[in-house]
Protein backbone atom coordinates (compact mmCIF):
# COMPACT_ATOMS: atom_id res chain seq x y z
CA UNK A 1 0.00 0.00 0.00
CA UNK A 2 2.48 2.94 -1.45
CA UNK A 3 0.26 5.01 -3.25
CA UNK A 4 -2.97 6.47 -2.94
CA UNK A 5 -5.23 8.31 -5.55
CA UNK A 6 -7.55 11.01 -4.19
CA UNK A 7 -9.65 12.35 -7.01
CA UNK A 8 -10.76 15.99 -6.06
CA UNK A 9 -13.03 18.35 -7.43
CA UNK A 10 -11.92 20.77 -4.45
CA UNK A 11 -15.46 20.67 -2.34
CA UNK A 12 -15.31 20.11 1.51
CA UNK A 13 -16.29 16.52 0.74
CA UNK A 14 -13.35 15.55 -1.12
CA UNK A 15 -11.15 17.34 1.13
CA UNK A 16 -12.57 15.11 4.43
CA UNK A 17 -11.54 12.56 1.88
CA UNK A 18 -8.16 14.02 1.17
CA UNK A 19 -7.76 14.00 5.36
CA UNK A 20 -8.62 10.39 5.68
CA UNK A 21 -5.75 9.23 3.07
CA UNK A 22 -3.64 11.04 4.66
CA UNK A 23 -4.68 8.96 8.07
CA UNK A 24 -4.06 5.92 5.82
CA UNK A 25 -0.57 7.41 4.26
CA UNK A 26 0.54 7.80 7.55
CA UNK A 27 0.11 4.16 8.83
CA UNK A 28 1.20 2.61 6.08
CA UNK A 29 4.10 5.60 4.50
CA UNK A 30 2.22 6.06 1.22
CA UNK A 31 2.31 8.75 -1.37
CA UNK A 32 -0.50 10.28 -2.13
CA UNK A 33 -1.62 11.57 -5.35
CA UNK A 34 -4.46 14.34 -5.20
CA UNK A 35 -5.64 14.47 -8.99
CA UNK A 36 -8.71 16.98 -10.16
CA UNK A 37 -10.06 15.44 -13.65
CA UNK A 38 -10.56 18.51 -15.67
CA UNK A 39 -10.39 17.97 -19.58
CA UNK A 40 -8.68 21.13 -20.95
CA UNK A 41 -6.22 22.06 -23.67
CA UNK A 42 -2.94 23.07 -20.87
CA UNK A 43 -0.16 20.59 -21.56
CA UNK A 44 2.86 22.75 -18.93
CA UNK A 45 2.82 24.49 -15.72
CA UNK A 46 6.35 26.51 -15.19
CA UNK A 47 8.13 26.09 -12.23
CA UNK A 48 6.67 28.65 -10.45
CA UNK A 49 2.92 27.23 -11.70
CA UNK A 50 1.91 29.67 -13.83
CA UNK A 51 0.64 28.14 -17.33
CA UNK A 52 3.26 27.87 -20.45
CA UNK A 53 1.46 30.84 -22.65
CA UNK A 54 2.14 29.09 -25.64
CA UNK A 55 -0.75 26.79 -24.81
CA UNK A 56 -3.28 29.50 -23.54
CA UNK A 57 -4.54 30.76 -27.30
CA UNK A 58 -7.72 33.00 -26.57
CA UNK A 59 -9.88 30.05 -27.75
CA UNK A 60 -9.14 28.61 -24.51
CA UNK A 61 -8.59 31.60 -22.42
CA UNK A 62 -11.49 30.33 -19.83
CA UNK A 63 -10.93 27.03 -19.21
CA UNK A 64 -7.20 27.83 -19.16
CA UNK A 65 -7.61 30.17 -16.30
CA UNK A 66 -10.00 27.78 -14.10
CA UNK A 67 -7.44 25.02 -14.84
CA UNK A 68 -4.85 27.44 -13.28
CA UNK A 69 -6.79 28.43 -10.53
CA UNK A 70 -7.17 24.40 -9.80
CA UNK A 71 -4.25 23.91 -9.84
CA UNK A 72 -3.18 26.74 -7.09
CA UNK A 73 -6.23 25.27 -4.97
CA UNK A 74 -4.53 21.73 -5.84
CA UNK A 75 -0.99 23.26 -4.56
CA UNK A 76 -2.72 24.49 -1.29
CA UNK A 77 -4.40 21.66 -0.08
CA UNK A 78 -1.33 19.95 -0.53
CA UNK A 79 0.65 22.44 1.44
CA UNK A 80 -1.89 22.44 4.20
CA UNK A 81 -1.72 18.69 4.56
CA UNK A 82 1.88 17.79 3.99
CA UNK A 83 3.22 19.19 6.79
CA UNK A 84 5.84 16.51 8.22
CA UNK A 85 7.35 14.96 5.52
CA UNK A 86 4.02 13.47 3.79
CA UNK A 87 4.31 13.53 0.16
CA UNK A 88 1.50 14.83 -1.70
CA UNK A 89 1.19 15.11 -5.53
CA UNK A 90 -0.78 17.32 -7.41
CA UNK A 91 -1.85 17.87 -10.89
CA UNK A 92 -5.07 18.92 -13.13
CA UNK A 93 -4.96 15.51 -15.15
CA UNK A 94 -6.33 16.46 -18.71
CA UNK A 95 -9.62 13.57 -18.72
CA UNK A 96 -12.85 13.21 -17.46
CA UNK A 97 -13.13 11.20 -14.00
CA UNK A 98 -14.06 8.40 -14.93
CA UNK A 99 -11.57 7.44 -17.60
CA UNK A 100 -8.98 9.32 -16.19
CA UNK A 101 -9.19 7.47 -13.38
CA UNK A 102 -8.64 4.16 -15.01
CA UNK A 103 -5.68 5.54 -16.73
CA UNK A 104 -4.12 6.77 -13.95
CA UNK A 105 -4.73 3.70 -11.73
CA UNK A 106 -2.44 2.49 -14.30
CA UNK A 107 0.13 5.17 -15.14
CA UNK A 108 0.99 5.20 -11.51
CA UNK A 109 0.69 1.86 -9.99
CA UNK A 110 -2.00 3.09 -7.76
CA UNK A 111 -3.70 0.63 -4.57
CA UNK A 112 -5.81 2.75 -3.03
CA UNK A 113 -8.91 5.43 -4.28
CA UNK A 114 -10.26 6.93 -1.58
CA UNK A 115 -13.09 9.14 -2.45
CA UNK A 116 -15.44 11.34 -0.57
CA UNK A 117 -19.04 11.27 -1.15
CA UNK A 118 -22.49 12.95 -0.30
CA UNK A 119 -24.17 10.08 -0.22
CA UNK A 120 -27.30 11.13 -2.55
CA UNK A 121 -27.56 9.73 -5.86
CA UNK A 122 -30.09 12.71 -7.85
CA UNK A 123 -32.53 11.21 -10.68
CA UNK A 124 -29.73 12.87 -13.95
CA UNK A 125 -27.44 10.54 -11.91
CA UNK A 126 -29.57 7.06 -11.83
CA UNK A 127 -28.32 5.27 -14.95
CA UNK A 128 -24.53 5.85 -14.34
CA UNK A 129 -24.58 6.03 -10.58
CA UNK A 130 -22.76 8.87 -8.04
CA UNK A 131 -19.16 9.64 -9.17
CA UNK A 132 -18.19 7.09 -6.44
CA UNK A 133 -20.33 4.56 -7.78
CA UNK A 134 -18.67 5.37 -11.58
CA UNK A 135 -15.28 5.15 -10.01
CA UNK A 136 -16.11 1.61 -8.74
CA UNK A 137 -16.89 -0.05 -11.46
CA UNK A 138 -14.13 0.68 -13.56
CA UNK A 139 -11.34 0.88 -11.16
CA UNK A 140 -8.83 -2.19 -10.89
CA UNK A 141 -7.73 -1.54 -7.49
CA UNK A 142 -9.90 -0.86 -4.16
CA UNK A 143 -12.11 2.04 -3.96
CA UNK A 144 -12.43 3.65 -0.19
CA UNK A 145 -15.50 6.37 0.06
CA UNK A 146 -16.01 8.92 2.66
CA UNK A 147 -19.01 10.15 3.53
CA UNK A 148 -18.67 13.98 3.86
CA UNK A 149 -19.26 14.25 7.93
CA UNK A 150 -16.96 10.94 8.89
CA UNK A 151 -15.02 11.86 11.66
CA UNK A 152 -11.29 10.23 11.85
CA UNK A 153 -11.01 7.14 13.77
CA UNK A 154 -8.70 4.25 14.62
CA UNK A 155 -8.40 0.97 12.12
CA UNK A 156 -7.94 -1.77 14.16
CA UNK A 157 -11.21 -3.57 13.17
CA UNK A 158 -11.71 -3.98 8.90
CA UNK A 159 -15.70 -5.10 9.11
CA UNK A 160 -15.40 -7.69 5.44
CA UNK A 161 -19.18 -8.25 4.79
CA UNK A 162 -19.10 -11.66 2.52
CA UNK A 163 -21.81 -13.39 0.38
CA UNK A 164 -21.19 -17.28 -0.22
CA UNK A 165 -22.32 -16.67 -4.00
CA UNK A 166 -19.67 -15.55 -6.81
CA UNK A 167 -18.89 -16.57 -10.61
CA UNK A 168 -16.48 -17.21 -12.70
CA UNK A 169 -15.40 -13.82 -12.99
CA UNK A 170 -14.55 -13.45 -9.14
CA UNK A 171 -10.80 -12.91 -8.58
CA UNK A 172 -11.29 -13.31 -4.86
CA UNK A 173 -7.24 -14.45 -4.86
CA UNK A 174 -6.15 -10.85 -5.91
CA UNK A 175 -9.43 -9.10 -3.62
CA UNK A 176 -7.94 -10.85 -0.76
CA UNK A 177 -4.43 -9.79 -1.31
CA UNK A 178 -5.65 -6.30 -1.62
CA UNK A 179 -7.02 -6.50 1.41
CA UNK A 180 -4.40 -8.09 2.94
CA UNK A 181 -2.44 -5.24 2.34
CA UNK A 182 -4.47 -2.60 3.42
CA UNK A 183 -5.13 -4.77 6.92
CA UNK A 184 -0.77 -5.36 7.26
CA UNK A 185 -0.42 -1.27 6.43
CA UNK A 186 -3.17 -0.26 9.13
CA UNK A 187 -2.71 -2.91 12.16
CA UNK A 188 -6.22 -4.12 11.58
CA UNK A 189 -7.25 -7.45 12.32
CA UNK A 190 -10.27 -8.57 9.69
CA UNK A 191 -13.68 -9.93 10.83
CA UNK A 192 -15.60 -11.66 8.10
CA UNK A 193 -19.53 -11.04 8.59
CA UNK A 194 -22.21 -13.31 6.73
CA UNK A 195 -25.68 -11.73 7.07
CA UNK A 196 -28.56 -13.66 7.41
CA UNK A 197 -32.16 -14.16 7.85
CA UNK A 198 -33.58 -14.54 11.79
CA UNK A 199 -34.04 -18.33 11.72
CA UNK A 200 -31.71 -19.58 9.69
CA UNK A 201 -31.14 -23.49 10.16
CA UNK A 202 -28.27 -23.59 8.59
CA UNK A 203 -25.75 -21.29 10.48
CA UNK A 204 -22.83 -23.77 11.00
CA UNK A 205 -22.93 -24.88 6.87
CA UNK A 206 -22.76 -20.92 6.47
CA UNK A 207 -19.60 -20.56 9.24
CA UNK A 208 -17.93 -23.31 7.80
CA UNK A 209 -17.80 -22.22 4.15
CA UNK A 210 -16.82 -18.87 5.47
CA UNK A 211 -13.61 -19.96 7.56
CA UNK A 212 -12.85 -22.32 4.45
CA UNK A 213 -12.95 -19.08 2.17
CA UNK A 214 -10.43 -17.10 4.53
CA UNK A 215 -8.37 -20.47 4.49
CA UNK A 216 -8.54 -20.64 0.84
CA UNK A 217 -7.55 -17.15 -0.24
CA UNK A 218 -4.81 -16.46 2.79
CA UNK A 219 -6.99 -13.76 4.81
CA UNK A 220 -4.84 -13.01 7.91
CA UNK A 221 -5.55 -12.08 11.26
CA UNK A 222 -9.25 -12.66 10.98
CA UNK A 223 -12.70 -14.04 12.68
CA UNK A 224 -16.18 -15.17 11.48
CA UNK A 225 -19.15 -14.16 12.82
CA UNK A 226 -22.46 -14.89 11.28
CA UNK A 227 -25.35 -12.03 12.49
CA UNK A 228 -29.09 -12.26 11.96
CA UNK A 229 -30.75 -9.40 10.19
CA UNK A 230 -33.41 -9.10 7.60
CA UNK A 231 -32.01 -6.23 5.53
CA UNK A 232 -28.33 -6.96 4.72
CA UNK A 233 -27.55 -2.99 4.68
CA UNK A 234 -28.77 -2.42 8.18
CA UNK A 235 -27.18 -5.21 9.29
CA UNK A 236 -23.69 -4.71 8.64
CA UNK A 237 -23.87 -0.89 8.97
CA UNK A 238 -25.21 -1.73 12.95
CA UNK A 239 -22.67 -4.64 13.16
CA UNK A 240 -19.73 -1.97 11.99
CA UNK A 241 -21.05 0.71 14.60
CA UNK A 242 -21.18 -1.58 17.26
CA UNK A 243 -18.10 -2.98 17.61
CA UNK A 244 -16.37 0.71 16.13
CA UNK A 245 -15.32 -0.36 12.95
CA UNK A 246 -12.73 1.79 11.47
CA UNK A 247 -13.64 0.50 7.81
CA UNK A 248 -16.29 -1.66 6.05
CA UNK A 249 -15.34 -3.52 3.28
CA UNK A 250 -17.25 -5.23 0.71
CA UNK A 251 -16.42 -7.46 -2.57
CA UNK A 252 -18.34 -6.07 -5.16
CA UNK A 253 -19.57 -7.04 -9.05
CA UNK A 254 -20.45 -3.62 -9.98
CA UNK A 255 -21.38 -3.19 -12.99
CA UNK A 256 -22.28 -0.52 -15.39
CA UNK A 257 -25.80 1.19 -16.90
CA UNK A 258 -29.21 -0.76 -17.00
CA UNK A 259 -27.66 -4.12 -15.76
CA UNK A 260 -26.72 -2.86 -12.40
CA UNK A 261 -29.70 -1.52 -11.92
CA UNK A 262 -31.33 -4.61 -11.64
CA UNK A 263 -28.93 -6.09 -9.32
CA UNK A 264 -28.74 -6.27 -5.89
CA UNK A 265 -25.67 -4.00 -5.27
CA UNK A 266 -24.99 -3.96 -1.64
CA UNK A 267 -21.42 -2.03 -2.26
CA UNK A 268 -23.91 0.57 -3.42
CA UNK A 269 -26.20 0.66 -0.63
CA UNK A 270 -23.83 0.98 1.89
CA UNK A 271 -21.80 3.49 0.02
CA UNK A 272 -25.25 5.99 -0.07
CA UNK A 273 -25.66 4.94 3.37
CA UNK A 274 -23.10 4.00 5.54
CA UNK A 275 -21.14 6.33 7.99
CA UNK A 276 -17.87 4.08 8.35
CA UNK A 277 -16.01 4.69 5.24
CA UNK A 278 -16.68 2.08 2.84
CA UNK A 279 -13.94 -0.25 1.12
CA UNK A 280 -15.26 -1.98 -2.35
CA UNK A 281 -13.16 -4.19 -4.54
CA UNK A 282 -14.88 -5.46 -7.77
CA UNK A 283 -13.93 -8.76 -7.99
CA UNK A 284 -14.57 -8.43 -12.02
CA UNK A 285 -11.51 -5.72 -12.65
CA UNK A 286 -8.54 -6.56 -9.83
Amino acid sequence: MKRILVPSDLSDISENALRVAVDIADRADAEIYLINFTEHPVETFTATGEIDKKYADEENIYTVQLVQKYQQQLSALSTKYGAGGRTIHFQVYDDELKGGIVDFIKDYNIDLVVMGTSGEESADEFFSGNHTEQVIEVATCPVLSVKKHYVKSDYNTIILGLDTERDSKDNFSQAAAYLNDLADSLGARIDIVNIVKPGTNDKVKIERKLIDFAARYGIKDHSVTIVESDDKEKGLINFARTHSAGLLAVFSHAEDGFFRIFRDNLSEELTMSSDVPVLTINLHNV
